[in-house]
């Protein structure tokens, strides 16, 4: 009988080299992102659907606790091309279905088209189509302690308060604004002055949004005028007056920078037109990527979602993204309950001028809300 040939024993030490090896080529290229998909294991806070939302319609009708000025004249829904010359204006006051938007509101009111965001008929009608869209926080356009939009969101805390909304709401602190330019004098004070007016006159307010004890505040374009430096040097200034916000900075679609980390508590973005317009492929990359870059850092992570875009009726240039009869929405919310954020946001509530709302339309009726209740419903489950 021919011997059959035996492998050769391996040497202790050899074994232990192979193994070493396999585990250098497979675990340590992984090793870098074992903490990000530990903790994208689940959101750090309570699932929350938010929505944009404009409070800086007017249509000449006087409404208690107006903006001063604006009671008789129509307010945004004329609003013309500023990149004309002449501008081209609409005049809803002649043909109120002339309107700076390419579709058009249906409140189910005698006010038809030209609603007024003081008017409490209209955030009511606003407020139901959130409740049954199971939109828990309307994000409020917010320019300055002196502007309609300040005025206009008190009416809309104190009517969800008056009839007992379970809705929490919070501002869209609205940064592009030359008086915050991180190379004026009083770029740092102007910042400070209006959070420290939001946070010490709506910070309590039963119907203001907070984590904790924390008024939460989202900031648009963080860095268009406010420096890193200027930001850092505003919030130790509300700290040092004992006001804690929670700040959630608009940054893009893109790993945080590590210089905002210290002083916000979430990122966002706005408006994700870009990615479901140019690239909708890698929509749910791009945002699992953000997902993660937040949540390593102990950061709120949010998803933006939207139905469309189409900007016409008031600029030209910008790429519009057809709604596709629901699928860009659908698609979008997909990507944010995949994506496994905090806090989903929809892009938006009613900003008619960008055509990316979801309110009531003489075009699309309860679609889109109808669309939004079956979306959060699967977001928050």
């Amino acid at each position: 009988m021919t011997a059959v040939p035996t492998r050769p024993k391996m040497e202790l030490s050899t074994k232990v080299f192979i193994i070493i090896a396999i585990v250098a080529t497979i675990v340590i290229p992984l090793a870098h992102y074992v903490p990000s998909a530990l903790m994208i294991g689940g959101p750090l806070y309570e699932k929350r659907v938010c929505a944009f939302y404009y409070t800086w319609y007017g249509n000449q009708t006087a409404y208690y606790g107006e903006s001063p000025g604006t009671a008789n004249i129509i307010v945004a829904w004329d609003e013309s091309h500023p990149e004309l010359d002449p501008p081209i204006w609409h005049h809803p006051d002649i043909n109120p279905y002339d309107i700076a938007a390419s579709q058009h509101p249906d409140l189910n009111t005698s006010s038809l088209v030209l609603f007024d965001s003081c008017d409490p008929r209209a955030i009511r009608f606003h407020l139901d189509c959130a409740t049954l869209g199971g939109i828990d926080t309307f994000i409020c356009t917010w320019w300055s302690q002196d502007s309609l939009t300040n005025y206009n969101f008190r009416q809309v805390l104190n009517v969800t308060e008056m009839y007992n909304y379970t809705q929490r709401h919070t501002i869209y602190f609205e940064t592009v604004q030359d008086r915050f330019y991180y190379n004026r004098t009083d770029g740092v004070t102007n910042v400070y002055n209006d959070l420290k007016y939001v946070i010490q006159n709506y910070g309590n307010h039963s119907r203001f949004l907070r984590i904790g004890d924390r008024p939460v505040i989202f900031v648009y374009a963080t860095l268009s005028r406010v420096s890193v430096q200027n930001w850092t040097t505003v919030v130790q200034m509300l700290h040092a007056d004992g006001l804690n916000p929670f700040l959630i900075a608009d940054v893009g679609i893109r790993p945080i920078d590590p210089d905002l980390i210290p002083i916000f508590d979430g990122f966002h973005t706005y408006n994700s037109l870009g990615i479901f317009r140019d690239e909708p492929q890698n929509a749910l990359a791009l945002f699992e990527t953000f997902v993660l870059s937040s949540r390593y850092n102990g950061k709120m992570a949010c998803t933006t979602t939207l139905p469309g875009y189409n900007d016409t009726s008031v600029r030209y240039g910008t790429p519009s993204l057809e709604r596709q009869e629901g699928e860009v929405y659908k698609n979008s919310w997909d990507v944010a309950t995949r994506s496994r954020c905090d806090w989903a946001l929809i892009c938006t509530f009613n900003e008619w001028h960008e055509g990316t709302e979801i309110e009531p339309s003489l075009e699309n009726g309860t679609y889109y809300i109808d669309m939004t209740r079956q979306y959060t419903q699967a977001f928050k489950a």
